[in-house]
């Protein structure tokens, strides 16, 4: 039974003592690296990241890794980080809490991690070093090593296991971004090409289809040594047999031997003979069978360089049947600035045709090979319109499909409304009355009707007075 494919990558790009420089590469390190490891057509490992984290949470996740191993895992431990030195030349990697003063307590000793990997039972353990020993080089470019310190010295002994690290001891392992905060930051150059040679497959040197571990280191010494020759790889791999870290299909077709009744027939001198030769090869070239049709490629190439000229010209028609070809020779994409915009490209043609790789020009276009197609996403810029390259090869041949992705235009911003006046009141309804009430009118008695006034009477004229004749005489008559 097949051992379980885990991998631990630990990246710390930020730290709390001033006297850690900031790293930007350690963010995208293990978010590239992560990617093309979880890739189940590519690594298929079980991957955890551990980003700035402190020394002890770090120690933890590496003794997990190791002591959970099993004999028949395959376990990978990846570094991004500052390394550090104490004054007896011990190595240490450091952690977000680290203080260079106290890195016994702060920081992860490689002697532990080295422990944790012996004491593994896993038989096939690979260690990724891409760290720095401190300092600054250039225009704000951090570099990756400093001193006389051996790493490889710290992790020697035990069989199974493998070392790889992005310099020796004596030189710098530049970091692939500038630290400037308006800029993205990039993998190292170290693990570009790590996740580069995995997810191409250009590090499978031998086209068998898989890519072991010598395989990689070689792959890597060529490529970081190209992008940088003042930076050297390093291993150290003391394990029996191969060991394959991932798929690639880069797989190279052995073709089959072509039947030795055909066979005779394409020497026959008979040019008809020869002509009908050239219709069962040219049959074979649709097979399922890929070493089969690229026999028959192979037979077909010679006789349409060497035969007469009908038989020569058919031959050439039978190859044109299994020549590169996709569902689209040119891409066009728009999107807003610093936006993905994507699309997917086919191969056409027989099975043999449709084998078949991508290989994007420019860092802004990213590919995902399935099965004779891609799904490319292009980023566009801030402004105009970009153009790259897609070249699409196989053994039968290649085509280079034009990419463009047009920056649009950011929108006008749309005008602010001027403010509503206020809505006048709503008129006040009249209280409704209640349901069991009766109607005013039929409650009230009907009003009588209200006399017209009538005129008062003139008063009666006062009656005239009489003198009183003496004084106690009576008005009476």
């Amino acid at each position: 039974m097949a051992g379980r494919r885990r991998a631990l990558i630990v990246a710390n790009g930020e730290y709390d003592n001033a006297g850690l420089q900031r790293l930007g590469s350690p963010a995208a390190d293990a978010d590239a690296l992560a990617g093309v490891l979880a890739d189940r057509t590519i690594s298929d490992f079980d991957v955890q990241v551990v980003r700035n984290e402190t020394a002890h949470v770090v120690q933890a996740e590496i003794e997990d890794l190791c002591a959970e191993g099993r004999p028949d895992d395959v376990l990978l431990l990846h570094f991004s980080c500052h390394g550090l030195k104490d004054d007896t030349g011990g190595l240490y990697f450091a952690a977000r809490n680290t203080r260079p003063d106290r890195l016994r307590s702060t920081a992860v000793p490689a002697q532990f991690v080295q422990q944790c990997i012996r004491q593994s039972r896993s038989r096939s353990i690979v260690l990724l070093l891409d760290c720095c020993y401190g300092g600054a080089f250039g225009q704000g470019v951090a570099v990756r090593s400093s001193g006389d310190a051996n790493v490889l010295d710290s992790f020697r002994g035990g069989r199974g296991r493998a070392v790889i690290t992005a310099s020796n001891s004596i030189e710098y392992a530049f970091e692939g971004a500038r630290l400037a905060s308006d800029e993205p930051a990039q993998p190292s150059v170290f693990t570009s090409a790590l996740v580069e040679g995995l997810r191409t497959g250009e590090a499978d040197r031998d086209e068998d289809g898989w890519i072991a571990l010598g395989e990689l280191y070689e792959y890597l010494f060529d490529r970081v040594r190209e992008r940088n020759p003042k930076q050297t790889p390093s291993r150290d791999i003391e394990m029996q047999g191969e060991l394959y870290l991932a798929k690639s299909r880069r797989r190279r077709i052995k073709p089959s031997p072509i039947p030795a009744d055909l066979a005779a027939a394409i020497a026959a001198e008979n040019p008809f003979t020869r002509l009908g030769a050239v219709a069962e090869l040219r049959r074979r070239l649709s097979s399922d069978n890929l070493p089969v049709a690229m026999g028959a490629f192979e037979a077909l190439k010679v006789m349409a360089s060497t035969d007469i000229e009908h038989i020569a010209t058919a031959a050439s028609d039978a190859l044109g049947d299994v020549a590169v070809r996709v569902d689209s020779p040119v891409i066009r994409l728009s999107a807003p600035a610093g936006e993905p915009g994507t699309a997917t490209l086919r191969a056409l043609g027989p099975p043999v045709a449709r084998e078949v790789r991508f290989e994007a020009s420019h860092p802004w276009m990213a590919v995902t090979e399935v099965d004779g197609a891609a799904d490319l996403t292009a980023t566009a810029g801030e402004k105009g319109t970009r153009r790259g390259k897609l070249v699409v090869s196989g053994p039968t041949g290649d085509v280079v499909v034009e990419v463009e992705i047009a920056a649009l235009p950011l929108p006008a911003p749309a005008p602010t409304p001027a403010p509503a006046p206020d809505p006048a009141p709503a008129p006040v309804p009249a209280p409704e009355p209640a349901p069991d009430a009766a109607p005013a009118a039929e409650l009230a008695p009907p009003a009588a009707p209200v006399p017209a006034p009538v005129p008062a009477p003139d008063p009666a004229p006062a009656p005239p007075k009489r003198p009183n004749v003496a004084f106690g005489a009576s008005d009476a008559p």
